[in-house]
């Protein structure tokens, strides 16, 4: 007969942050972010710790991305005032190098937070925390909505492809409202969907109830938390220094 094996929570490998320095951390970005306007170095070091983390998750491809759009955003500064653009080339390229500069790093440091983080780690750390369970209830569906939405348009997407009705076939140009119809309808109901699935299945699982929950994730601050809390002290030392 077996016996009993007392449940361990495997530990983890690579880069790993404490939820609550991920949730901190991104505060203090989307802070800094807006004092740094005028200098460019500083603002780039802002951009790259977000590339620098979805790598070490394995986020490959959102990295490369960000990171491509960053290169043409600090080629654009460096050849603003240089070179003579159309008016609305110039504001069109000035837009997406703002946009690039102060609203991309928090949005992709949000997008890290929601892939490297599990539910059960996220409502632990905000348990630590005493953060009400009206912000954690809602915030914790969120952690699997977004996954489940990903999925449910590529299903989408792969029937549409299964009755060739995309851009550039013949049912496309004969009614180009098609793509619309077949992609928004049905992502509009697997919304409503999987809300209320996932709604219920936070609510099974004890959230929202009366004792106490107990939870396995054990939590704890690392070297690299350590490490990230090292570089936000020196950044806004930095940022300080810079501005007197």
């Amino acid at each position: 007969m077996k016996e009993n094996v007392i449940y361990r929570p495997p530990k983890h490998r690579g880069v790993y942050l404490d939820p609550r320095t991920k949730v901190l951390f991104m505060f203090v970005l989307a802070t800094l972010i807006f004092f740094v306007n005028k200098n460019l170095l500083m603002n780039s070091v802002l951009v790259l710790i977000p590339i620098v983390l979805l790598l070490s998750n394995h986020r490959y491809r959102p990295a490369f991305i960000y990171g491509g759009l960053f290169i043409i955003a600090i080629l654009a500064k460096l050849l603003h005032g240089k070179l003579e653009f159309p008016y609305l080339l110039a504001m069109f390229l000035g837009l997406i190098t703002e946009l690039i500069f102060r609203f991309f790093p928090v949005f992709m440091f949000g997008y890290y937070i929601i892939k490297s983080t599990k539910p059960n780690e996220f409502i632990s750390a905000m348990n630590l925390c005493h953060v009400p369970e009206a912000f954690i209830i809602p915030v914790s569906v969120v952690f699997r909505f977004i996954p489940t939405l990903g999925e449910e348009s590529r299903s989408i997407g792969n029937a549409m492809r299964m009755r060739e009705v995309r851009f550039g076939t013949p049912k496309f140009w004969k009614n180009p409202i098609l793509i619309l119809e077949y992609r928004v309808i049905p992502l509009m109901m697997s919304i409503a969907k999987i809300g209320e699935e996932l709604s219920a299945a936070a609510l099974s699982r004890g959230l929202g109830g009366l004792k106490k929950r107990s939870c396995l994730v054990e939590l704890s601050f690392g070297i690299y938390d350590i490490g990230m809390a090292v570089i936000t002290v020196l950044l806004i030392i930095w940022i300080i220094v810079g501005r007197m």
